[in-house]
């Protein structure tokens, strides 16, 4: 099957011409509004291509999840890039490819792209063989145990502070250095970036943001390899599925699932979004959605450390007060809001204020990892700390499985790259990136409050 997709002016609907071999030339209509996994299912048959070479995946059960629908090419996606950069360590997964029903493509089949796009991945293939042969994606034992041992002196130091009654400074660091770095760690742990061994990362996942955060990192990366697929892509991003607790766009509450929506709250979301939503989403993760998850695929070790969590933390800091259990457990719980509103604010300042992309468009994966999202301030080592390395946006999604505190130098390297291919990237200073978040969260509220109406009515 060759693709030739012809978009229409609205996002409504897409039509793809699909020419298959002996099948004659077809065209099939869907809507752009729905699902990714919804649009699969229009298809009597659904493909990715990698490499030029066609893969039926409909009888495919994708251990990652829907994400697998964001690159079908029946509606124009090439999934090459994806592929290799979400399993790049992974054999199991090259050999599952293999195993599925293929055939190579000839001249003039598969999704299209023009010409000097051809040509920038093709050198964006060869830069990465050239990291590749400079040790930028060797993980290193020594970083890994600096990382956990950091996480023992934050949570010993914490500790200390409660002993000492101190517990707005014990509240802090539990909450961002402890907490909110074990959010990091997991996060590097889900891309197999921490050791480098698929089964060791995964362990080290789950510890981290069961312990560390009571989540669950399984259903952490079924979630966060949706935003990876396709930074600010509407009815993608799952970053940007966020109506009615917040707005990151002009369109959100029309483009994201119908939801009522409150005017007055997303006039005031600059300032309710992190010490309020933030903290809102980490418990609602904490109390409904990861613990559900946990029970659903019956994952044992996720539930065993969520439960640890709320048992080991609140028998901590009852045993170095004499607070009564009610008391100790709601100090444990302000420190887990106040992770969350770290988190989820610093993790807002790398896309959410940027252009989104229509759930009709494609753009190869340098496009969206370049346009769609930034890096901040990565020659500053305070930054790269206070964020985990993830202040390294545009290098992290170029490279998700390359570890991240190799990722500041990379950002170096990469200009020259991007300004060969006039490339967009983006860097911004942490004062600068926090102020476009919140400028943007403004804006948008303020659009609403003026202009904003119902999905049913827009």
């Amino acid at each position: 099957m060759c693709i030739d997709t012809e978009q229409t002016t609205t996002i409504s609907e897409v039509t793809v011409t699909t020419a298959s071999a002996g099948a004659g030339t077809q065209s099939q209509k869907y809507s752009a509004a729905l699902e990714p996994s919804a649009i699969a299912k229009t298809f009597a048959r659904q493909y990715v291509v990698i490499d030029n070479v066609e893969y039926d995946v409909t009888d495919f059960k994708h251990p990652g999840g829907s994400v697998m629908y964001y690159m079908l090419s029946n509606t124009g996606a090439d999934a090459s890039e994806a592929f290799k950069e979400f399993h790049a360590r992974s054999k199991k997964a090259r050999k599952a490819l293999n195993a599925l029903p293929h055939r190579k493509l000839g001249d003039g089949e598969g999704p299209t792209m023009d010409a000097e796009e051809s040509a920038m991945l093709k050198d964006f293939a060869r830069w990465r063989k050239e990291l590749e042969r400079d040790g930028f994606f060797k993980p290193s034992p020594l970083h890994v145990a600096y990382r956990f041992a950091e996480l023992a002196a934050m949570f010993a130091l914490g500790t200390a502070l409660m002993a000492a009654k101190w517990h707005v400074s014990s509240i802090i660091v539990y909450a961002f250095f402890f907490g909110a770095r074990c959010g990091w760690v997991q996060h590097e742990g889900g891309h197999n970036s921490l050791t480098g061994n698929i089964w060791w990362d995964k362990r080290a996942q789950a510890f981290t943001a069961g312990f560390g955060l009571a989540s669950s990192g399984d259903m952490w990366n079924n979630m966060h390899n949706k935003h990876h697929a396709t930074p600010q892509k509407v009815r993608h991003d799952m970053d940007l599925d966020t109506t009615p607790a917040v707005a990151f766009f002009n369109k959100a509450v029309e483009s994201n699932r119908p939801r009522g929506f409150s005017k007055v709250w997303l006039r005031a979301q600059a300032w309710t979004f992190v010490p309020i939503t933030s903290g809102m989403v980490l418990f609602f993760w904490m109390y409904v959605l990861h613990p559900r998850n946990a029970i659903r695929r019956k994952n044992a070790e996720e539930a065993f450390w969520m439960i640890t969590a709320h048992v080991v933390r609140t028998s901590v800091i009852k045993a170095v007060t004499g607070y009564s259990w009610l008391t100790s457990y709601g100090l444990f719980c302000a420190s887990m809001w106040a992770a969350g509103c770290y988190l989820f604010a610093h993790f807002s300042t790398s896309h959410t204020h940027l252009d989104v992309v229509p759930s009709d468009k494609h753009v190869s994966w340098v496009r969206y990892g370049v346009d769609h999202t930034i890096d901040i301030d990565p020659s500053a080592r305070y930054v790269n700390w206070l964020m985990g390395y993830l202040n390294c946006q545009v290098i992290h999604h170029l490279f998700p499985s390359m570890p991240q505190f190799r990722q500041p130098e990379v950002s170096r390297r990469f200009v020259a790259f991007a300004k060969k291919w006039n490339l967009n990237y983006k860097v911004l200073t942490y004062y600068g990136a926090w102020k476009a978040t919140f400028s943007n969260l403004n804006d948008v509220g303020k659009h609403y409050y003026v202009h904003g109406s119902h999905p049913k009515s827009a």
